[in-house]
């Protein structure tokens, strides 16, 4: 007598490769259009040590998401949100202003980088920047980590209806280390991109990043069972013995 094959949920089977190709190549071209035009410079060193590095980081992760964790994928791509109930809809609500900021604040600091390079703005010594984009695949590889980890790891503010508490990995150490990496990869991607003013946008986003954490903490605490207990458990939001 043989056994019957477990059912797999259709979430957790990976996504067709054309879809993850696809979805890298537009990132490059997407990311290249903003940097090099921008720049007026396609021999800019600093911005392709940038496209590069970040890329490379990035298409390892997302090849390893779709294999191990692939819902989480599915999870990141959604814009509608599905789960709020009266009691999370207030707090959720921030994703309105607060989402854009990040956004603007993201993308800023790539255009502003790349119109000094334009202009002729102070430019860090090309040590500096390869030290910022090192800190910066850091911050990146932290948050690939943390999506890794956390398939409920969505763009947006939401509960899922089968959303389940995640305490192991990185959660085991700070309830937010998706925003840790985010953190650490905003502010130093002006940095990899040799700019100083760059920081400035990139500050918005960290800022914004932070100030997220409080109303997705409201969100949780209301709709999350056992979340109150992790967060008596596990102290910290972004940084262990810190904060």
């Amino acid at each position: 007598m043989t056994e019957k094959p477990v059912e797999v949920d259709k979430l957790d089977q990976p996504l067709p490769l054309w879809w993850v190709l696809g979805m890298l190549i537009v990132l490059t071209l997407f990311m290249s259009l903003l940097v090099f035009p921008l720049a007026g410079n396609w021999r800019w060193v600093e911005g392709w040590v940038f496209i590069i590095s970040f890329m490379v980081n990035y298409s390892i992760s997302i090849v390893m998401m779709n294999q191990k964790n692939p819902r989480v994928l599915r999870n990141r791509s959604k814009i509608r949100k599905e789960g709020l109930t009266e009691k999370t809809r207030q707090a959720a609500g921030s994703d309105r202003f607060i989402f854009p900021l990040i956004g603007i604040g993201f993308y800023g600091a790539i255009i502003v980088a790349a119109l000094g390079e334009r202009f002729g703005w102070y430019a860090l010594p090309f040590g500096a920047a390869l030290v910022g984009a090192l800190l910066m695949n850091i911050g990146l590889v932290l948050v690939n980590m943390a999506t890794l980890q956390n398939a409920f790891a969505s763009k947006i503010l939401d509960i899922n209806k089968d959303q389940v508490l995640v305490d192991r990995g990185l959660y085991a150490h700070v309830r937010h280390p998706l925003y840790a990496g985010g953190i650490i990869m905003a502010l130093f991607m002006p940095i990899a991109l040799g700019s100083l003013w760059g920081a400035i946008p990139a500050a918005v986003a960290a800022l914004m990043l932070v100030l997220r954490i409080e109303f997705e903490e409201e969100m949780l605490l209301k709709g999350m069972v056992g979340y109150e207990d992790y967060r008596s458990r596990v102290k910290f939001k972004l940084i262990p013995t810190i904060y």
